[in-house]
């Protein structure tokens, strides 16, 4: 498609946005800018014409009606994103009838834990909590040790932070690092870029590294 903004680095078929806010906007856009066809969806026509542009088609229309939803071919989409998330009943009964049209894989976007609760039940394969993931996140980056952060399992995430004390000034041994601070260090950034971190590199304090572990263990390892 001419829209398209780059060649395809995210290798899916088309993806179906329902919800034209900032999540599914950003969502969309991204999915866009690596090369992936969008169909995006809204119940404003406003909206809408303003996201358009951006996207390789966009159409207004009302997702809680099923015959709306056939007319748009629907069923015939792998992926589907519903990112209703402030509007409880359209983000329910949007996701109830792309489980009812047989959509194979279906995203939906929830602002509660109850809200979440409800969309698993009725068949949403993935739901995401945005919201809830971005306040932890900015939780660890408040005490100023951790320069990003992701959680990308329970219990377990991923940040990058200055090398800390325990780990400078000597040849690295990285099991050692495991056995005593429970945490692996996976990469650093140098002059050249990124490198994999491996036995026996020496670390300065100005190097930055990504390590990962649980919170708790990366906050302690941080400070050391």
């Amino acid at each position: 498609m001419a829209k398209l903004f780059s060649r395809a680095t995210i290798d899916i078929p088309p993806v179906v946005v329902i919800g034209l806010g900032r999540f599914g906007t950003a969502l969309a856009t991204e999915l866009m800018a690596n090369g992936v066809e969008v169909l995006g969806v809204d119940s404003s026509e406003k909206i809408v014409r303003e996201r358009a542009p951006y996207l390789t088609e966009a159409l207004a229309a009302d997702t809680t009606d099923p015959e709306a939803m056939r007319q748009l071919g629907i069923e015939d989409v792998e992926r589907v994103v519903v990112s209703i998330g402030s509007h409880l009943e359209d983000s329910i009964l949007t996701t109830s009838n792309l489980v009812e049209l047989g959509v194979q894989d279906i995203w939906a976007k929830a602002d509660s834990e109850a809200h979440a609760r409800i969309l698993h039940q009725i068949g949403a394969n993935h739901v995401i909590r945005p919201e809830r993931d971005t306040g932890r996140r900015v939780a660890h980056l408040l005490g100023g040790h951790f320069q990003d952060f992701a959680e990308i399992s329970t219990n377990y995430g991923v940040t990058k932070m200055a090398a800390p004390a325990c780990v400078t000034g000597r040849p690295l041994d990285l099991a050692q690092v495991w056995r005593s601070q429970h945490v692996q260090l996976v990469s650093v950034k140098r002059d050249e870029g990124w490198a994999p971190l491996t036995d026996g590199t020496q670390l300065t304090p100005s190097d930055r590294i990504v390590a990962a572990g649980s919170p708790r263990d990366l906050e302690q390892f941080s400070q050391r």
